[in-house]
């Protein structure tokens, strides 16, 4: 904690990225209940959010007792992201970044929830971050995603817990346009696997087919022939052309 405080210590006003996921929420209750800064959370509706993790992230905003802007940013009106290019991550995350900050200036530093772990990685919305002058104060005092879990835990943060999430963006692959109509169904499809009891999925945009990626923990009930056979109904009902189940736990590939 005496590490994150000191990374702190020129700010008073600040701006955070909140997603609703452990890392983004143990950071401004930190700043907020712990170290008494001025903290201005925001996020950003796209319609690459799933509304799962929008309502739950608005719900638990409310929960903990903090003020939430939400701001919409309209990422169908830059070809650069609708192109799906392997830097996609980059002009979505540059397209994020600057919506927000302009609905919360002034404040002293724009942050966000990364960690250690995240900046050991070459990947494209990093570099966006750095360009922008986004600030990682977690990352920035050596906590790893480890450490998160186990702080929020201690704090009593109920999504301490919570397995991470991506965007929908990126059940698709690269050089695969972005299309409304894709995104919906797989939105449909995740929600759907939810519903049956999954806990960690993913439904991957495969040449018109889902490809069903899923915990270790979720293989027994995705491996019963009734449930693949509902799936596979309900899916091709949706518009996919069929079905894949990826062998290997969602994790592990």
């Amino acid at each position: 904690m005496r590490e994150l405080g000191t990374v702190m210590v020129p700010f008073h006003s600040v701006a955070v990225a909140y997603s609703g996921g452990v890392d983004s929420t143990l950071l401004v209750h930190l700043l907020d209940r712990v170290l008494g800064l001025k903290v201005r959370a925001c996020l950003a509706r796209t319609p690459f959010l799933h509304d799962r993790e929008l309502r739950a992230a608005l719900s638990l905003a409310e929960h903990l007792g903090f003020a939430l802007t939400v701001v919409d940013v309209d990422l169908w009106a830059r070809p650069q992201v609708q192109a799906n290019p392997w830097n996609r991550c980059y002009h979505c995350k540059k397209a994020i970044v600057q919506t927000l900050r302009k609905s919360v200036e002034p404040v002293d530093a724009f942050l966000d929830g990364s960690h250690v772990g995240d900046l050991q990685e070459d990947r494209p919305g990093r570099k966006a971050l750095k360009e922008l002058g986004v600030i990682s104060p977690l990352a920035q005092a050596g906590w790893t995603k480890a450490d998160i879990r186990e702080t929020a835990r201690r704090l009593g943060l109920p999504n301490w817990a919570k397995p991470s999430q991506s965007c929908l963006a990126t059940r698709v692959p690269h050089g695969t346009p972005l299309r409304p109509q894709i995104l919906k169904r797989v939105e449909r499809a995740e929600e759907r696997l939810w519903e049956l009891g999954c806990h960690q999925v993913r439904v991957r945009w495969d040449r018109g087919a889902a490809r069903i990626q899923a915990s270790a923990e979720d293989m027994p009930l995705l491996a019963q022939d009734q449930v693949r056979s509902q799936l596979l109904d309900e899916f091709t009902g949706w518009g996919f052309e069929g079905v894949v189940f990826d062998p290997v736990p969602y994790g592990r590939g």
